[in-house]
């Protein structure tokens, strides 16, 4: 096998270096040795991995040296720079708002429980156009996706090539 086949089936650049798993500029990209706690909204990152539970934090800060910092979400919010937009639009959104905007909180509370990271940043409605962004580009799809199969319509996704960013554009 030559080295460039090998290349292109286990994901490593040339030189023999790995690939990054995430061009996202928040995520740190080395774990630290200690616990990091969030000051703005509590979530607790060790080895790379954030999460809430009130248990396993005091599991490690009780073990591990702590850390303040801000975390990735927390810090896109305050530079108000979100990972996905997503746009609801048309009459039908008018006339089933309440439930859109309550699958759109189901949906982020789901995704939550698995990846703290992904939240809403800012819900905002004018006329007719819904438009809700993302601190993570995952949930953005997520919610289109979601509305999609629920209330049908036509979707649409835009990724940015060079960053992580999606447009979703959903509309009935």
């Amino acid at each position: 096998m030559t080295a460039t086949k090998a290349a292109k089936r286990y994901g490593i650049e040339e030189h023999g270096k790995r690939t990054t798993r995430s061009t996202d500029v928040y995520l740190p990209k080395e774990g630290k040795e200690e616990v990091a706690l969030c000051t703005k909204c509590g979530a607790a990152a060790w080895e790379k991995r954030w999460f809430f539970d009130e248990a396993e934090k005091a599991k490690l800060t009780a073990v591990h040296a702590v850390t303040e910092i801000t975390c990735p979400s927390c810090q896109r919010m305050k530079d108000n720079n979100p990972a996905g937009v997503v746009t609801f639009s048309g009459d039908y959104l008018l006339q089933h708002e309440n439930l859109i905007l309550n699958a759109i909180k189901n949906v982020e509370a789901k995704t939550r429980t698995k990846n703290p990271l992904a939240r809403i940043m800012e819900i905002k409605q004018d006329g007719s156009v819904l438009t809700v962004n993302t601190t993570d580009e995952k949930l953005a799809e997520k919610l289109g996706r979601e509305i999609y199969k629920s209330h049908h319509g036509k979707l649409n996704f835009q990724w940015s090539e060079d960053e992580s960013f999606v447009r979703v554009n959903w509309s009935r």
